[in-house]
């Protein structure tokens, strides 16, 4: 296998910038895309998982209620924290249409397809979108949470939601092939991700944030328009990627940031 990217020959003294190669990255992909779908915080549907009724009722519920509590909230607070509170359920519905639609081939059971009908008699149902195979997280809640109170406690979580979302949601089967966001999105979820992988307090969520960071980085070095640009995201990218590797070693992330370093011309 050719390498994917080339490290410039030494000229004088010091260490030359590596260059990249922009035509060719021979990445492992299988490798990768488990880690991927491992990465995204919920372990996958079984072909024989089934979501019962009870669950099904549970999801209809919460997002009933939250959306009952929206209405009658009183000042950006507690409307803040409601819309918090319905942009959750959501997600976590969405993530559930998702689980099932991938462990049934591409079809989704008798229960999910009730939670998706009883959503969208609300007007609340996540959207299908045939380029990514995927329900897209309804992001307006959470992102008007985040607007009416961007202090309160909630507000990490909930950027960290919106976020997840514009990863997972920006590519099909390569990572490098952005799907749905231009690349001045790309910059502004690495910028998010960088924020929120310092402050989150859950150690898996601050992990994860980090991981979509480096990677972002390592997207924007294929991707950026300019070549000064792409090698400075390759600068960026590698030293996320290193770092990330160290600080989570046994995590089943790292083996992915390790063969996206190794595509960077890092070790």
């Amino acid at each position: 296998m050719t390498d994917a990217l080339a490290q410039a020959q030494p000229a004088g003294a010091g260490q030359p910038p590596r260059a990249i190669c922009r035509s060719r990255w021979a990445w492992p992909w299988p490798v990768l895309l488990v880690v991927l779908f491992h990465a995204f915080g919920t372990h996958p549907l079984r072909a024989h998982d089934i979501i019962d009724t009870d669950q099904a009722n549970d999801l209809v519920a919460a997002a009933d209620a939250a959306a009952a509590r929206v209405k009658t909230a009183a000042g950006s607070g507690a409307e803040g924290e409601a819309r918090f509170a319905l942009g959750m359920a959501l997600a976590e519905a969405t993530a559930v249409l998702n689980r099932d639609l991938a462990a049934h081939n591409g079809r989704l059971t008798v229960n999910a397809e009730l939670v998706l009908k009883s959503l969208a008699q609300r007007d609340m149902a996540p959207a299908f979108d045939e380029a990514i195979g995927r329900y897209r997280l309804p992001r307006a809640p959470l992102t008007d949470a985040v607007r009416l109170a961007p202090d309160a406690p909630y507000a990490l979580q909930a950027r960290f939601e919106l976020v997840k979302a514009g990863f997972y949601e920006s590519f099909v089967i390569d990572p490098f092939e952005l799907m749905g966001i231009k690349f001045d999105d790309l910059e502004h979820q690495i910028a998010e991700a960088a924020a929120l992988a310092s402050t989150l307090s859950s150690r898996d969520d601050a992990e994860e944030a980090a991981f979509i960071h480096a990677v972002d980085l390592a997207r924007a070095a294929r991707l950026a328009p300019e070549p000064a640009a792409a090698q400075a995201y390759a600068d960026k990218a590698r030293a996320a990627l290193g770092s990330f590797a160290k600080s989570y070693p046994e995590s089943m992330r790292a083996a992915a940031a390790r063969l996206i370093l190794k595509g960077l011309g890092g070790s």
